[in-house]
């Protein structure tokens, strides 16, 4: 969460969103709630939370909030806000930077422009369009400072908009953040692997899926996503060289090409999804959904477990046990998203360390060591917890 804006959130919890939005909280403001607590504040509110004119740094801090919590339908219309807010700032930005050319820009701040934890976007889009009027090289840097914090927030909501099985939209978020962060290699990752995923059978997307593999390969030697970028690579290259991944033969039979994805959800069903009672019926219905889903993970059947996670998902019955079979079943997967969504589920170490009891209980022993020596890996502190179990 965004530091500065936190007593904004609690103030926002309590009362109407006040005017001026002051970053300071009161010497005699209560302490700052948990995440957890600070979630159920905000739930009181009801949808006309959504509705309120919120700044760029408000929007953010909602919509991770929700996001870390696992809440990916509740997060991703605070992610979206968030986006539309920078919308002026990144439309400036490309504007001074066509005026400047591919002349290196100076350091903000050795231009005056430092970002603190309690700037606000809207304030500095004045002072980049006032203060460095006639200074394109100036403003566009300092705009560039400003737009740092961006690159995550698109990065949350791809892999929301991912996980709650609209692979299409993710892949026009990753594009959208791409346009502006050249450097993002995740989304660069996540691009490749997704054009193959959704564009399997055109020979000219599998072709840019390709050179955003290689291109990720060269700028992120070290990174957690290399050996499975390389698999990508390879399946792309049979791709082309067949015309389409459906005249391959034989055809891939794992990986995330043709995706079995979850109905598309509109905004108006992501919103009946959010005020869906938690009744009996639903709740067994979603514990039916669970237990069908740790079956299939035990029997090596990630696509069929994943499809029963999408469906648990829009229900917002996101608990550690959910969160802990998600973060593995795309773990198993090889999915983009699979390294960010495991370490939303490690934060509750414990609910991961049953997923692998449940694992073991159902006759993958050797799922269950994979999973608990990833959670030693993860989490130094778990380790002593179940180093007796990977002996």
């Amino acid at each position: 969460m965004i530091a500065c804006t936190i007593p904004l959130l609690i103030v926002l919890a309590q009362g109407p969103l006040p005017a001026g939005q002051p970053s300071e909280m009161p010497a005699n403001h209560p302490a700052i709630p948990s995440n957890e607590e600070l979630v159920k504040k905000l739930d009181a509110m009801g949808p006309e939370l959504k509705e309120k004119a919120k700044s760029f740094e408000i929007s953010a801090s909602l919509g991770k909030l929700y996001f870390t919590q696992g809440r990916l339908v509740d997060a991703i219309p605070y992610l979206e806000q968030a986006v539309a807010k920078a919308e002026p700032m990144r439309a400036l930005y490309f504007k001074l930077k066509a005026q400047t050319g591919s002349k290196p820009l100076p350091d903000a701040a050795s231009v005056g422009c430092v970002v603190k934890a309690d700037t606000l976007m809207e304030e500095q889009l004045k002072k980049v369009e006032t203060q460095f009027k006639g200074q394109p090289a100036k403003a566009a840097a300092c705009a560039w400072a400003n737009l740092a914090s961006l690159m995550d927030i698109e990065l949350q909501l791809a892999h929301a908009k991912f996980l709650v099985g609209d692979a299409v939209a993710a892949l026009k978020v990753h594009e959208h953040s791409l346009q502006l962060f050249e450097n993002n290699v995740e989304s660069r990752y996540a691009r490749g692997a997704l054009l193959l995923d959704t564009q399997g059978d055109d020979v000219k997307a599998l072709g840019e899926a390709k050179q955003e593999l290689e291109r990720f390969l060269k700028e992120a030697p070290t990174s957690a996503h290399l050996k499975q970028a390389k698999v990508f690579l390879k399946r792309i290259e049979q791709a082309i060289a067949a015309g389409g991944v459906s005249k391959m033969s034989p055809p891939i039979a794992e990986g995330p090409v043709k995706s079995q994805l979850a109905p598309q959800l509109s905004a108006e069903q992501m919103q009946a999804a959010q005020s869906v009672e938690k009744d009996a019926d639903t709740m067994a219905y979603a514990q039916k959904l669970i237990d069908e889903a740790e079956e299939h993970l035990a029997r090596g059947r990630f696509q069929q477990a994943l499809d029963n996670y999408r469906q648990v998902m829009p229900m917002n019955i996101i608990t550690g046990r959910v969160k802990a079979g998600m973060a593995w079943t795309l773990v198993k997967l090889g999915k983009p998203t699979a390294d960010n969504v495991w370490r939303v589920a490690s934060g509750d170490p414990a609910a991961v360390d049953a997923l692998g009891e449940t694992l073991k209980a159902k006759g993958d022993a050797e799922g269950a060591k994979q999973l608990w020596t990833r959670l030693s890996e993860t989490v130094p502190d778990y380790a002593s917890k179940v180093k007796d179990k990977l002996r």
